[in-house]
């Protein structure tokens, strides 16, 4: 029996020492999230734009080129039911807050759910998705959490890559050069279906637009201003999108935006046939995000201050 009990004791110390090391590193990780959280608390008496939306937003609008203080709170496959309880986690201790930029891209309304990423936002900005139980991953951010795949993955990056870890610009997330692979006919249509398949497998989209309804309402409650924006893709990749999704975010953007008289620009299709701007089929790189942000910077002075 001994001889068992240290057997399993051999067996077992390894796992628990492995454990305990990546829970350490993973419960310290200074992740992006809790890059764009610490700088969003941080900025709380400054910021008059605050920009939303998921990984185009993020790496597609620099705040920096918006002549009044920004912040950017998109982040990758971040969903609208996430864009509206980060900003009213926050809304009230950001004074001057006067203008929301709201992503709706072509998957906006088919989706609310980030998948493991519900939890990652759970971890660092304590917010949950729906319902969802954490227990499990409050418990082993390593087995449950990130788990192992992602937790090693993650470790190696930063070592092999230790040099060019970025940090977040006021929620920014720089993108650079152009990934020229990327827009082969093949990996266009490719990107083309994941989207449409994205909302053809949704049955999410009246609720969506009903919590999204109810987010424009709480902003305008505190004299906010809530504007609906949408960025390029490349050019390439529009003929693979479903034409009859197309026109329904046309229908539905058209009732909220008449509904509670607001701004929606379209910029889906600003340089979209500038493979230069872009780091690969639909997120712009540091080129394209400068280009794009002074857009946005033209529109809201000449719609909201040109006098």
């Amino acid at each position: 029996m001994q001889q068992f009990l240290k057997k399993i004791l051999f067996f077992i110390i390894p796992i628990v020492l492995v454990t305990l090391t990546f829970e350490i590193y993973l419960r310290t990780l200074n992740t992006d999230y809790k890059q764009k959280n610490k700088g969003l608390i941080e900025n709380y008496n400054n910021i008059n734009i605050l920009i939303l939306g998921n990984s185009h937003g993020y790496n597609g609008i620099n705040p920096s080129k918006f002549d009044l203080p920004a912040y950017n709170m998109a982040a990758g496959g971040q969903s609208l039911y996430f864009d509206k309880r980060i900003t009213l986690k926050h809304i009230d201790k950001l004074k001057q807050l006067k203008y929301v930029l709201i992503s709706v891209d072509y998957h906006s309304f088919y989706f609310s759910s980030q998948g493991i990423r519900d939890t990652w936002l759970y971890y660092d900005y304590g917010i949950k998705y729906k319902d969802k139980k954490e227990i499990l991953s409050s418990l082993s951010y390593f087995w449950f959490g990130y788990t192992p795949r992602i937790a090693i993955s993650e470790i190696k990056n930063r070592i092999l890559h230790s040099s060019e870890n970025e940090r977040t610009i006021s929620g920014w997330m720089p993108a650079h050069g152009t990934n020229e692979n990327q827009f082969t006919e093949k990996s266009l249509k490719y990107k083309g279906n994941w989207f449409n398949k994205e909302v053809r497998n949704s049955n999410e989209r009246e609720e969506i637009i009903t919590d999204l309804d109810d987010f424009i309402v709480k902003l305008k409650e505190h004299n906010i201003t809530p504007i609906f924006y949408t960025l390029p893709m490349y050019e390439g990749i529009y003929k693979y999108l479903d034409d009859d999704y197309l026109l329904q975010n046309e229908k539905d953007i058209e009732y909220l935006i008449s509904k509670h008289n607001i701004f929606y620009w379209d910029l889906s299709k600003f340089s979209s046939q500038d493979k230069s701007l872009f780091l690969n089929q639909d997120h712009l790189n540091k080129k394209g995000a400068d280009k794009l942000t002074k857009e946005l910077n033209a529109l809201l002075i000449a719609n909201f201050m040109k006098n």
